[in-house]
């Protein structure tokens, strides 16, 4: 059985760290756009509560999902809030890989977030 990921975003998008963790496996690789990629729950539970302190916000909509195997492709619209109060919309794309026990052993985040980060222009 697959995690539900409807709810893992959800817990994403609250800033829920160990909610989402609960959906990976031990032996994870999780990539954001194009930083290195972490191994392990351990560095990507820091990774995520480093990024997590860099936002305000986020919500993710989905805008598309495809199940093939044991590989789920996912498609959004993110709005990203800045600690200055400035929401920023990206698209992203998501490729999870399944385990055998239904979590998530292989996370790649394909987006730009230089937008995000980018200073504020009036």
């Amino acid at each position: 059985m697959r995690c539900n990921i409807e709810a893992m975003f959800t817990d994403i998008d609250a800033k829920n760290v160990q909610g989402f963790l609960s959906n990976l496996a031990d032996n994870v690789v999780f990539q954001f756009a194009n930083a290195t990629p972490m191994k392990g729950k351990r560095e990507v539970e820091q990774g995520v509560t480093d990024f997590y302190a860099s936002i305000a916000g986020l919500n993710h909509e989905m805008t598309g999902k495809w199940e093939i195997d044991e590989t789920t492709v996912l498609r959004f619209r993110t709005v990203y809030t800045r600690h200055d109060g400035g929401a920023i919309e990206v698209p992203c794309s998501v490729i999870l890989h399944h385990a055998e026990d239904g979590r998530i052993d292989d996370y790649r985040i394909y987006t730009d977030l230089s937008p995000v980060f980018a200073p504020q222009t009036h």
